[in-house]
């Protein structure tokens, strides 16, 4: 039955990747977009590839952080970036596989609980959920007066929906009422059964291995660190989105602010439950730069080059990374056998 449900999720979310897809290219000329391409300066795609793998080294720098504090000093960024790249492959072909993954690979090569360096993948994403809010926010003061009537007339359209389906928010609030009361009347009851339960003890075992990785940053001996390669992380997400405005003579009058909508908006779309942000990607962020007067068309097309970017980076980053941490692991193995 686990499976089945694995495989539903994943078709799901290949139907909905094909659907957006098809959505934003449906109206596309494919020799005008083929023309289009020829004009691209390549050179601004190479740079932000550099700025790419620049970010992700930083991310694997700030893993190694996180993990220090729980023992495991002997990691390198190295170890860590290839664990990194591997989850960032893994998220192509399945969502949302890819923190368990490069968890999985520094548990192969580097013997690191994965219950522990999962705790620190989640405090990471706490982290970055904090700057995508902090750049949204700043998005939302400098460019007020742009976004001002699109987010009001989003927000209109969803009161209006909420208040068609009020009745039904009552029923399902009402039943939330009910089954809270029944849980605090029966709660003892329950728990004493609980207590003693095989697989709950499991679970609050593994739960306080996340619960230790989760609480890292709480115990980081570099904090300088932390911070600077957050920060740097971010500033690399930027200037990989801004530098590809130049290789495009539609956007390369493009503004900071324009740079700042399309970080926000490519995160957004990278984060939603589909391969890759595969058509989430490509619909956001051409939507966002109709606001800065860039046709539908080039908005696509820009959104294009950088998602193809990133993808044909992880897979080839992430595809020489697996095959050398299999490497890595058999030789561990090997070694360990010999002992």
């Amino acid at each position: 039955m686990g499976k089945v449900k694995s495989y539903l999720k994943y078709i799901i979310s290949l139907l909905i990747a094909g659907s957006l897809l098809w959505y934003v290219f449906k109206d596309f000329d494919l020799v005008t977009f083929t023309s289009k391409l020829k004009e691209v300066d390549y050179r601004w795609i190479a740079l932000a590839i550099c700025i790419f793998f620049v970010s992700h080294s930083l991310r694997a720098y700030r893993w190694n952080i996180l993990l220090n504090p729980l023992g495991y000093r002997h990691l390198t960024t190295f170890r860590t970036l290839l664990a990194v790249m591997v989850g960032y492959f893994a998220n192509l072909i399945i969502p949302r596989m890819g923190e368990v993954s490069r968890c999985g690979i520094l548990k192969k090569t580097d013997d690191i609980p994965i219950t522990t360096s999962l705790g620190t993948v989640v405090a990471e994403r706490i982290i970055d959920l904090f700057c995508l809010f902090t750049a949204m926010l700043m998005l939302f003061v400098f460019e007020f007066a742009r976004l001002n009537d699109f987010i009001f007339s989003f927000l209109g359209e969803k009161l209006n929906a909420l208040e068609q389906n009020i009745f039904a928010i009552y029923i399902m609030l009402g039943i939330v009422a009910i089954l809270l009361l029944l849980f605090l009347v029966l709660r003892n009851t329950i728990s004493k059964k609980l207590r003693h339960n095989t697989w709950l003890i499991k679970i609050r075992n593994v739960g306080r291995e996340l619960l230790k990785g989760l609480t890292s940053v709480s115990r980081l001996e570099n904090k300088t660190g932390f911070w600077l390669s957050t920060i740097s992380i971010w500033l690399c997400y930027y200037m990989m989105s801004f530098v590809v405005f130049f290789a495009l003579p539609e956007t390369s009058n493009l503004g900071w602010e324009a740079g700042l909508a399309v970080l926000v908006m490519g995160s957004l779309g990278m984060a939603a439950p589909v391969q890759g942000g595969f058509g989430t990607f490509h619909a956001l962020v051409s939507g966002v730069l109709l606001l800065y007067s860039v046709a539908e068309q080039e908005g696509v097309l820009f959104a294009t080059l950088i998602h193809s970017m990133q993808t044909i980076s992880f897979i080839i980053f992430g595809g020489i990374s697996f095959f050398i941490a299999s490497v890595l692991s058999t030789k561990r193995a090997k070694k360990l056998t010999t002992t």
